[in-house]
């Protein structure tokens, strides 16, 4: 396993003294001492759990520095340095590593290459080269994927500082935040924002429940800055079945007549409430409901408050859900205003008292997947005042990209007839008390049967329904710095949606930075491959602490998971087809015949009795006859030599339909048997890393190799409406007459090992995102005038 770390700063010697001397790590009189002393002082830092010198001489003689002697041994002599293999043997078992069974204690570099663990190349660590070499050691990946730093912090070195009631500042080591704040005694709290907006026209603003989790080092003046999460599932869910829309029925032919005519959600507006001066200090209300986030966690012990809210419509909040619509990104913006002091709270629903972020420091980072990463970008696209940066994980950049394609209706992967009111409806969650539904049950319903409407889930056309829930056309505001993640196997919120939004943040004067790993619809902060907490603990130090460390410098503007390797990353400058050379194919080239024809039934696979997994690996095998008929499968040439597939391929087709409408699927496909990896992170080890003294744990995971082998890999998928052969806006086709249709698949940047194999399969109707007519559609493609754009490395 590669320990990959790009979240350590190499700093000049006399600052990393400095630093070392500021945790008593090494004396002040360093050049003054024997070395056996340097080495004790330091030694008895990694074992803050011990009060007594019989226990720590304990200690140290359970670590061997050779196959002959302890540490306790060692130190009883005055020696002048340890052999640099001996330094490492120690360093390793500091590290979490068992000597004899991980590593030899003869050889202890063979793991440190095999890890990919830093260490400095010498004969021999004495006065001259210790305070690097320990510096190196502190800041190194431990096996549960910590910096050392930050597991001495479970065993009670930072209670130095939680304890000292006169300390009360944040604490920085290698440019990152220190979990030197007592988290589990937290101030937990909950506060009514005032919104400007009334969304379910009762007269009245809405208020916005707002959860904090703060320090209490804040009560006593310490200004901290904060994590905030835009969560419209932290009240709870609806999960009703019975919302979903059906998709087995028949296209419906695009006409002028039966696209609706764009109308606005019916939203009253106010003016902001003046601040009042008056305003109290505390809440009066205690937060009850559990944080959501290991990221935000990691981050409380280090200083940083925990902020989270739902928004519109969900638990403890009033007004009405709206997906997408400005009127959400507004609520979420809101609450970074009263966080910068620009808008006003309430101890309660009440009214009657106010109250202030008297303790925020205006600082503010927004963070979240999905969803709760969506809403982040989303209100990054305001330039709202305080709002820094964004860690955006697996985000809707375009709602139309999430749920529609190409003049289609398009659903999320396992969300088959979901759509933005039924989305709506299971975060709708502050109709789970009855006295909210009494009141908000009417309006609702009107609100529900406004975006039934407008969502138009009759024709899937680009409208200004969807325009209005497009950021990336909203980008020209934009003025905090950008992380964003993805998964390059995410087919709920496809990668499309981070791909498209790069581009346009590669115009604009901020820091941006981009992950993609080779999960689905996951979070990235518990891999063992890579440093990610580390990464952006450097990141929010200098963006919300201004510890200047130059985080943006550290690591490439893009990393990429390796898809053969989990353990490799692969740095590029950029994520676009122009780091590959173009390649085109004519399909005819490819093919025995010049003209195919597939005849389309989107009910075969309930004939069949498939859900709609096994259906697209059974499609893709093509093993049933019944399938096999239903698609045109083109095999293109076989690899030669290791290559990459990078940014997003395109489809040009010369296609003709029995019927005056038609939808065109294709997949890219790799062939090759051998143990794929997972797109689900593994468990490694349970509560691995700790967040903090005695708080929180997350579980170290990663993406593993397959038990077992399997034939090919799903890479990318594409959609389109025939009739949107034009572009955005549908046309009249006659049957039967060939049309020149394109359209790109899904971004990618995968790893084509030798010997491997790339495959088109053109289809109709895709079970699991598609409507899926009930009638039957032939289609023709002629090959000559159809070809396949991709980009390889």
């Amino acid at each position: 396993m590669n320990y990959n770390q790009y979240g350590r700063l190499h700093l000049p010697l006399e600052q990393q003294q400095k630093e070392l001397e500021q945790l008593d790590f090494v004396s002040k009189n360093y050049n003054k001492l024997s070395f056996s002393n340097n080495i004790y002082t330091a030694f008895s830092n990694f074992f803050p759990e011990v009060t007594s010198n019989e226990s720590l001489d304990y200690k140290f003689d359970l670590l061997a520095i050779n196959n002959q002697k302890t540490l306790k041994q060692w130190l009883n002599k005055d020696n002048t340095a340890l052999s640099n293999c001996e330094f490492y043997a120690l360093a390793l078992q500091l590290l979490n590593y068992e000597a004899n069974q991980d590593f030899d204690l003869s050889d202890p570099f063979k793991l440190l290459k095999e890890n990919q663990l830093p260490f400095i190349e010498t004969d021999k660590i004495d006065d001259t080269n210790f305070i690097e070499a320990l510096y190196l050691l502190l800041n190194t990946r431990a096996k549960n994927g910590y910096e050392l730093i930050d597991n001495l912090a479970d065993k009670g070195f930072f209670l130095k500082y939680i304890e000292d009631p006169h300390f009360n500042q944040h604490l920085f080591f290698n440019g990152k935040s220190l979990p030197v704040f007592d988290a589990q005694n937290m101030i937990r709290e909950v506060v009514y924002v005032e919104s400007d907006l009334d969304t379910d026209l009762d007269g009245q603003k809405d208020l916005l429940q707002v959860t904090i989790f703060r320090p209490k080092e804040t009560d006593f003046g310490l200004k901290v800055p904060s994590l905030y999460t835009a969560n419209p599932y932290f009240g709870g869910t609806n999960d009703d079945k019975n919302d979903l829309h059906n998709v087995d029925e028949n296209l419906t032919k695009v006409t002028m007549e039966n696209q609706p005519y764009f109308r606005e959600a019916t939203i009253n507006t106010f003016e902001k409430t003046v601040l009042d001066a008056s305003s109290t200090q505390h809440a009066e209300e205690t937060a009850t409901r559990q944080r959501i986030y290991r990221l935000n966690d990691y981050f409380f012990a280090r200083g940083f408050a925990n902020i989270y809210a739902g928004g519109f419509g969900t638990r403890g909040s009033d007004g009405l859900r709206n997906t997408g619509d400005p009127s959400e990104t507004t609520c979420a913006k809101e609450v970074i205003e009263w966080l910068t002091g620009d808008r006003i709270a309430y101890t309660s629903p009440a009214r009657t008292k106010t109250t202030a972020a008297f303790w925020s420091n205006s600082n503010i980072a927004m963070t979240g997947k999905s969803y709760l990463g969506t809403l982040a970008t989303a209100v990054a696209s305001t330039g709202v005042k305080g709002l820094k940066t964004i860690i955006s994980e697996a985000a809707i950049s375009s709602w139309y990209d999430y749920y529609r394609e190409n003049g289609l209706v398009i659903a999320p992967d396992a969300c088959q007839g979901e759509d933005c009111d039924s989305l709506a409806v299971v975060c709708q969650s502050n109709l789970k008390d009855s006295g909210h539904a009494l009141k908000l049950q009417e309006q609702f319903k009107k609100q529900m049967a406004y975006l039934q409407e407008q969502q138009d889930r009759t024709t899937g056309q680009y409208s200004e329904f969807w325009d209005i829930r497009n950021y990336r056309h909203q980008l020209e505001k934009l003025n905090c710095s950008y992380i964003g993640v993805h998964g390059l196997n995410d087919w709920n919120v496809k990668p499309k949606n981070v791909y498209k939004l790069w581009q346009e943040l590669e115009k604009l004067p901020i820091k941006h930075k981009l992950f993609l790993h080779q999960g689905e619809h996951v979070y990235m902060n518990n891999l063992a491959s890579i440093d990610f907490t580390n990464m952006m603990n450097l990141w929010l130090s200098e963006e919300l602490l201004n510890s200047q460390n130059n985080a943006a410098e550290q690591w490439p503007n893009v990393l990429i998971q390796d898809n053969i390797e989990a353990d490799v990353w692969h740095a590029e400058k950029t994520w676009n087809n122009a780091i590959g050379a173009p390649h085109s194919q004519v399909l005819s080239e490819l093919a025995s015949e010049k003209v195919k024809i597939f005849t389309d039934n989107g009910q075969t696979f309930k004939q069949l009795g498939l859900s709609p997994r096994q259906w697209e690996n059974a499609f893709i095998k093509g093993e049933l006859s019944e399938l096999a008929s239903e698609q045109l499968k083109i095999r293109l040439s076989q690899n030669n030599t290791d290559s990459t597939l990078v940014g997003r391929p395109k489809i040009n087709l010369s296609v003709a339909s029995s019927m005056n409408k038609g939808q065109l699927s294709v997949m890219l496909v790799e062939y090759q048997k051998r143990h794929r990896l997972s797109i689900v992170p593994q468990i490694i080890e349970m509560n691995a890393q700790p967040l903090g003294y005695q708080f929180a744990y997350e579980t170290l995971r990663e993406f593993k190799p397959q038990t077992q082998t399997t034939d090919f890999k799903l890479i990318a998928k594409g959609h389109a409406n025939l009739q949107n052969y034009q572009g955005k806006q549908a046309v009249d086709i006659n049957p039967n007459e060939f049309y020149k249709l394109s359209f790109e698949l899904q971004p990618t940047y995968y790893h084509l090992p030798k010997d491997s194999q790339l495959g088109l399969i053109i289809y109709s109707t895709d079970v699991g995102m598609t409507k899926r007519p009930l009638e039957q559609t032939t289609y023709t493609i002629d090959l000559t005038q159809s070809s396949f754009n991709y980009s390889i490395k």
